[in-house]
């Protein structure tokens, strides 16, 4: 599906996008008073799959953060840089 696509990684604003999601699923638990081993349990995950991720121990796959945002109701947008 994306064959061929060559994509500029720029690091920076991987680790913005890695904090961005962490606050957001942090602020999501904390606001709907849902514990990391319950959204654990929405993800198919391990409670210590949400707790990593939210100290910044592990950089998730593009399918967590998927599994992640369905389960917080949003989603990513693609859209391109202003230049």
């Amino acid at each position: 599906m994306f064959k061929n696509i060559l994509v500029s990684i720029d690091w920076e604003e991987i680790m913005n996008l890695r904090d961005r999601l962490i606050e957001e699923c942090k602020t999501y638990r904390r606001e709907n008073g849902v514990t990391q081993r319950e959204l654990g349990e929405k993800l198919g995950k391990h409670t210590s799959a949400v707790g990593r991720f939210e100290i910044g121990a592990i950089d998730p796959r593009l399918k967590f953060v998927q599994n992640l945002l369905n389960a917080m109701g949003k989603e990513i947008i693609i859209v391109d840089k202003i230049k």
